[in-house]
């Protein structure tokens, strides 16, 4: 039995039963923003603009609209009932809807410790999330001054960067990611290389930035090396007080990596298969990183063996053991994986990760089964085109497909007095 069809026993069988109501589980969660600052800073029209929140919960989709409270007009609510088990962790973010189609999101890095996305995790009962200021920002912008330092020895070293022909830059969201600053060598620290820029914004803020190896106009960015957003951008917090941020190794490499560490990535395509999202036989997996230069199509994957819907891949990695490195999947028919850069911490002397499902998706879905009327009940769910509905007389017994399923939903199903079970099965 392959490992599509495991998955569809163990999230469909177990209960499915005719005549039973079913529904995914689901939390109250309250949402709460505070859009003051916002307001003041002329960002933000109570009467023009009206603000969501979007994410995960609705595959980031359409989003819901939050109203004000009645008793201070500078919050935003709105409780909606997220679909999960407790434990689930939900990404989400603020958005200002200004009409005619323009949404303005919050800035990457308004996550813990960073991250690019906000998120939650839920629980048994509902959740009141604590209120907090759009994009971080509780305070009128004001101008620090912030330095930054990275150590470039090791780059030297691998021939990355050679200090008679390449210059250092720092690069960020606080200049809207242009051209970024100039570093200059240390006067007291060797192979450090530093820089003061003005930064404008609130306390509390966060900006996200990365050095950058100037190759005579070829320009070299940093891999994964921090939480924010997709590309995995260094971010830090903006204080009230001019700030020296601590010496850093340029993309976290501290010590001479030599040939690299080999590392077998995995990954599961059985339900992008089964969803017509990916054909074998046409189409190619590939992983992305900073190893690669996040190249789409430089690093393919291979069927582990005929017929496997399990592809993989070895790359040697040029990072240090401990380094965190980033990555994804890539579809040539579906594109990028979404959510978060994966990420794992890199160990020698080899490391085989363990195999994961394409966009974090590892079932085919929840059935959803109506009332039974006039002997006959409907059951719907996502349809996929090799997707396909079974029934069984109940546990043990053997699978029967339901005529004329594949590719189709919903359907309706003769009931009786006997119980059936019912699952979704792929190919």
């Amino acid at each position: 039995m392959n490992m599509l069809k495991r998955l569809a026993m163990a999230a469909a069988a177990a209960g499915w039963m005719l005549g039973a109501g079913s529904s995914a589980l689901a939390v109250p969660v309250t949402f709460q923003v505070d859009m003051g600052i916002q307001a003041a800073l002329g960002r933000f029209d109570a009467v023009a603009h009206t603000v969501e929140v979007h994410g995960s919960f609705d595959g980031w989709g359409n989003g819901a609209t939050l109203a004000a409270d009645p008793v201070n007009a500078d919050l935003y609510t709105v409780t909606l009932d997220v679909a999960g088990t407790p434990g689930t962790v939900v990404q989400y973010k603020f958005v200002i809807n200004q009409g005619g189609g323009t949404l303005v999101w919050e800035d990457n890095g308004v996550g813990p410790d960073g991250a690019q996305n906000r998120e939650c995790t839920l629980p048994e009962s509902g959740l009141v999330l604590p209120a907090v200021h759009f994009n971080n920002q509780s305070t009128m912008p004001g101008t620090v001054l912030v330095t930054f330092q990275v150590n470039m020895a090791i780059q030297k070293i691998l021939g990355n960067f050679d200090p008679a022909q390449h210059t250092m830059e720092v690069r960020g969201g606080f200049d809207g990611w242009g051209a970024g600053l100039v570093l200059n060598p240390s006067a007291t620290e060797e192979d450090v290389y530093e820089g003061t820029v003005e930064i404008t914004g609130s306390t509390g803020a966060s900006y996200d930035y990365k050095f950058v190896i100037n190759q005579a106009g070829t320009l070299v960015y940093e891999g994964n090396v921090g939480p924010g957003g997709v590309y995995g951008n260094r971010v830090s917090i903006l204080s009230e007080s001019p700030q020296v941020l601590p010496v850093v190794f340029f993309d976290n490499v501290d010590t001479d990596p030599g040939a690299g560490i080999p590392v077998t990535f995995q990954v599961d395509m059985a339900v992008e298969v089964a969803r017509g999202n990916f054909d074998p036989d046409a189409n190619t997996v590939f992983v992305a990183g900073p190893f690669n230069n996040w190249s789409t199509d430089a690093t393919p994957l291979a069927a582990r063996s005929p017929g496997s819907t399990v592809y993989t891949t070895t790359v040697r990695i040029k990072s240090s053991p401990g380094s965190t490195i980033g990555h994804k999947f890539v579809s040539s028919i579906s594109s990028w994986e979404g959510g978060d850069n994966r990420t794992f911490t890199l160990e020698s002397p080899e490391q085989t990760l363990p195999v994961v499902f394409f966009n974090r998706v590892d079932n085919l879905g929840t059935l959803t089964i109506g009332t039974p009327e006039n002997g006959e009940v409907l059951i719907s769910w996502t349809a996929g085109s090799r997707i396909r509905l079974q029934s069984a007389a109940g546990v043990g017994a053997p699978w029967e497909d339901v005529p004329d399923t594949e590719g189709q939903s919903p359907a309706l199903v003769p009931c009786g007095d006997a119980r059936r079970i019912f699952r979704l099965i792929g190919p």
